[in-house]
């Protein structure tokens, strides 16, 4: 007699057949992957992609490691989705961009781009861990990230950059491509290393007014005036 007493009748190769089962609740799948997101971030964020166990991933989001198989093929699939969750973000944050006027100039754009970023780092601050671990050296998921996501980004950017600075916005001894990592990593280094700015600093910098002065140094840091 097979008796069910895993993760729910949903579970998959259990439920038919079975002559007893114990009263389970039903699972939800949207539950179910907001906590396979939630321990593979945190397994990514942690160990990076190849120090990171489906296995462990699997018990500290509180299922079987069959389960997790069937919500997710493979451990390259499973960071995939995770970079998608994370990335596919940024488009909230970045609607405010894409809000401005067509007539808004280049360098109005290029602030609240900044803006858009600093903010979007502050709400995903595992995004600059992972990307530290992955852009260190080519590999297929850089390339599969880059093209899927990053790249139209960094484009829209160095276009933006280099508009900003034939309006005078921005000095013309930078170059649009350098500042674009610049700001990256002016953005998103205090949230990736929340606890040493805490330290130091004496406030956390997920604060808004934190935020905003992030935002605030950016801006005068790049712009002219």
């Amino acid at each position: 007699m097979k008796v069910v007493t895993g993760e729910g009748a949903d579970e998959p190769g259990e439920g038919a057949g079975s002559v007893a089962r114990r009263p389970t609740r039903k699972r939800q799948p949207k539950e179910v992957r907001a906590r396979i997101i939630a321990a593979a971030t945190a397994a990514f964020t942690r160990d990076g992609f190849n120090g990171a166990r489906m296995r462990s991933i699997a018990t500290d989001a509180g299922i079987t490691i069959q389960l997790l198989t069937y919500h997710v093929k493979n451990k390259e699939r499973l960071w995939e989705l995770v970079m998608e969750h994370m990335l596919l973000k940024y488009e909230t944050f970045h609607a405010q961009t894409r809000a401005l006027p067509e007539t808004a100039s280049a360098t109005a754009k290029l602030r609240q781009m900044i803006d858009d970023i600093v903010r979007y780092a502050a709400s995903e601050p595992e995004l600059h861990r992972i990307m530290t671990q992955e852009a260190a050296r080519p590999s297929p998921r850089l390339a599969w990230l880059s093209e899927q996501f990053t790249r139209p980004a960094y484009e829209e950017f160095v276009t933006l950059a280099a508009q900003a600075k034939r309006e005078g916005a921005i000095r013309e001894d930078i170059a649009p491509e350098r500042l674009r990592f610049a700001v990256v990593a002016m953005a998103s280094v205090p949230f990736s290393v929340a606890a040493e700015y805490e330290y130091f600093t004496g406030r956390s910098p997920f604060l808004r007014p934190e935020i905003d002065q992030t935002i605030k140094l950016i801006s005068n840091l790049v712009f002219v005036d």
